[in-house]
């Protein structure tokens, strides 16, 4: 009855339904970025002197695109305020596949699991969750054009046990991007 008052609510039983609803989440946080704009950059003001001249020039704000690591975290973040509620767990930097006993190895930038809801099938184990990798990567990386076939589908879908992803690309704007001292905009 539930699901019928609210067309929000889902059902999860498949990757491929994780996929839809995170699909459909990830769609409503990029048409809010407009004005979240500001937590996915740095910004260094500038001076406004009261009377600008030659001696005394208006120096703009600098905007610096923040790191992989901000975009994941404010990613995590929408998702779990807009997954609140739906049994659907979503952790940041996940060990997915040591290379040694000290903690090293690959690491997921987001993995989402739904987990099963008590009454549903009975053939699904409390350790039978359903998952979704998703990749993170700014436009700046060097490994952009390879990351989504090698590492994405190649190690991580695999090691994590699951056949969906996502792959994202932090696009910032270039003309609004201050290079100074930052070689990332090459």
């Amino acid at each position: 009855m539930r699901l019928l008052q609210d067309p929000a609510l889902r059902i999860i039983r498949t990757s491929t339904d994780l996929l839809d609803v995170v699909h459909e989440v990830l769609e409503e946080v990029g048409r809010e970025l407009p004005s979240h704009c500001e937590l996915l950059w740095d910004r260094t003001p500038g001076k406004r002197p009261r009377r600008p001249s030659l001696e005394n020039p208006l120096i703009p704000d600098v905007w610096r695109p923040k790191p992989e690591a901000a975009l994941c975290a404010y990613l995590a973040h929408e998702l779990l305020l807009r997954l609140a509620g739906r049994r659907v767990a979503v952790n940041r930097e996940v060990l997915i596949h040591p290379t040694d006993p000290y903690g090293a190895g690959d690491r997921t930038d987001l993995l989402v699991e739904a987990m099963p809801s008590p009454g549903d099938d009975p053939n699904i184990t409390a350790s039978g969750s359903v998952k979704l990798v998703i990749e993170v990567k700014g436009s700046w990386n060097d490994e952009v054009p390879t990351s989504q076939a090698e590492q994405l589908a190649g190690r991580y879908l695999p090691e994590a046990g699951t056949d969906v992803g996502i792959y994202i690309v932090g696009w910032y704007p270039i003309k609004l991007w201050d290079a100074t001292g930052d070689n990332r905009k090459t």
